[in-house]
């Protein structure tokens, strides 16, 4: 019972600190509700939170899924031109999700906040499912909550959380879909495997390549070898047919969603391509150019001969790479490296691998693996978030090494630095081929954000309404990163003194 309260602390304490990332500013009643200003360091400074805003707005207020012109060139170049109507070019469920969050805040006169709440929903839900992956690796309660608060705090996923981006919802139902597959197979799971599987796609395309060890592994616990001398009896678990039944719902949703907007239920707006705004509030498809086929040419969104760049860019390059902006991420390596020596959780290592694996691997081919202007490698938040519950496994075996206990000190402390300075600041860092050709170039690093810092330009809705008047935002800064680091800490005496109850 006592750990139950305690655990449940912890989540009330998460749920406050991230309250001090939501972004915003002095306004009425508080800027940005009803002014779309799409300032870098706003809630609106990316497009791709804006068109999946003007989605819900669009649903809401027009009651259709195309723009006005107003929303259209609000939410360029994130949207579509087709038969003379423009709307999104992403898959409709995170602003489906957003829906009932627009129409409360609608009340309070504060649609953009409780609409961006959707996502922090997600994010506190993630605490939690990680801290369940923990365990499924062998991580105890203490050392798993620990996974849960470094994947939260200590990674990009902090900044991302009061977006209005798949990332965190991706993440829900990635998680959700590992825990399942590793749970009993019963016909009720295997419904609800079918419904997380196609509600990830209707939050991103790429989440079903990223599931798809999930469903390889789940099928094939229902095939059931018997040696019978000189034969091999092989059984099939019908029961396996309920996937599909849990898949056909929201297909056929998002089918009808695609149909109402292009006339075919399986043409996506990301197939017939962007949009560009030019002056006198046209806007066009982008032109391309006519130029001789090669065999080298670049035909699919996912371009292996791009793969080691992509590597080097999401995992060790100072622009977006997880180990130059959440080192941390290492310790759920050797993690997962610890777990895989045990027989009782190699299935479950195997899994997580594979999925956090596929992340890397189909994003690292990707024709964009900066995510654009982004802060970190926004795309591996679901790697991310299965590599930090691993985390608890290598707490759990070497919580009393002095070595490991200073590395992970010194790791946790300059992820959640680097993780708190994105969200108190922006997320919108050009990649570096962008950024030098500006006509006023500016970092392509986490620089840019400490110009901010040192121009005591925030992002906080917090800072900028109460604490500005009596501290700096570098000090404001820290005293954040010192309740993280002393949260985790508390934890972490926690899991000494349980093992000598």
């Amino acid at each position: 019972m006592k750990k139950n309260i305690f655990t449940l602390i912890i989540f009330i304490i998460s749920i406050i600190l991230l309250g001090f990332v939501v972004k915003g500013d002095i306004g009425t009643p508080i800027y940005y509700q009803n002014e779309k200003d799409s300032r870098v360091g706003g809630p609106f400074e990316s497009t791709n939170t804006n068109s999946r805003y003007s989605l819900v707005e669009a649903i809401v207020e027009n009651k259709s899924f195309f723009f006005t012109d107003e929303q259209a060139k609000f939410s360029a170049p994130d949207i579509v031109l087709h038969n003379s109507n423009y709307f999104s070019i992403f898959t409709p469920g995170v602003s489906f999700v957003a829906i009932p969050f627009y129409m409360l805040g609608k009340i309070f006169d504060l649609p953009q906040l409780f609409t961006f709440f959707s996502t922090l929903i997600f994010a506190i839900l993630n605490i939690y499912l990680v801290f369940k992956i923990g365990q499924k690796l062998g991580a105890g309660r203490y050392t798993a909550i620990i996974g849960g608060l470094v994947f939260i705090f200590a990674t990009n996923a902090l900044s991302y959380s009061l977006t209005l981006t798949q990332h965190h919802a991706s993440t829900t139902l990635i998680l959700l879909s590992v825990l399942n597959a590793l749970s009993q197979r019963t016909w009720l799971n295997n419904l609800m495997l079918g419904i997380i599987f196609s509600a990830a796609i209707l939050m991103d395309i790429p989440n079903a390549f990223m599931m798809l060890p999930v469903l390889i592994y789940v099928v094939f616990r229902h095939f059931k070898l018997e040696d019978l001398g000189k034969k091999i009896k092989i059984a099939f678990d019908v029961s396996s047919m309920f996937i599909l039944i849990g898949i056909i719902p929201l297909i056929f949703l998002f089918g009808w969603y695609n149909y109402s907007l292009t006339g075919s239920y399986t043409t996506l707006g990301q197939m017939i391509g962007r949009t560009d705004y030019v002056e006198g509030g046209r806007f066009q498809p982008q032109e391309k150019v006519e130029e001789p086929e090669s065999p080298y040419d670049r035909k699919h969104v996912f371009d292996p001969r791009s793969q080691m760049n992509g590597l080097y860019i999401l995992i060790i390059s100072n622009e977006r790479g997880i180990l130059f902006y959440s080192p941390i991420v290492a310790v759920g390596l050797l993690g997962l490296w610890i777990a895989s020596k045990k027989r009782e959780t190699l299935y479950a290592v195997i899994l997580t691998s594979s999925v956090a694996m596929m992340c890397v691997v189909v994003y690292s081919m990707f024709g964009d693996p900066w995510g654009g202007w982004s802060y970190g490698p926004r795309y591996l938040i679901p790697a991310a978030a299965l590599f930090c519950g691993a985390i608890g496994v290598a707490i759990e075996k070497l919580n009393k090494n002095p070595v490991f206990v200073f590395v992970f000190a010194s790791l946790l402390i300059y992820s959640v630095w680097v993780s708190s300075l994105g969200a108190m600041t922006t997320n919108s860092i050009p990649p570096r081929v962008e950024a030098i050709n500006l006509s006023s170039p500016i970092p392509y690093t986490y620089q840019y954000n400490l110009n901010f810092l040192e121009d005591q330009k925030s992002s906080s809705l917090i800072f900028n309404i109460f604490f500005y008047k009596y501290i700096s935002l570098g000090g404001f800064l820290i005293a954040y990163i010192s309740a993280i680091s002393i949260l985790i800490s508390v934890i972490y005496v926690m899991t000494l003194r349980s093992e000598r109850d």
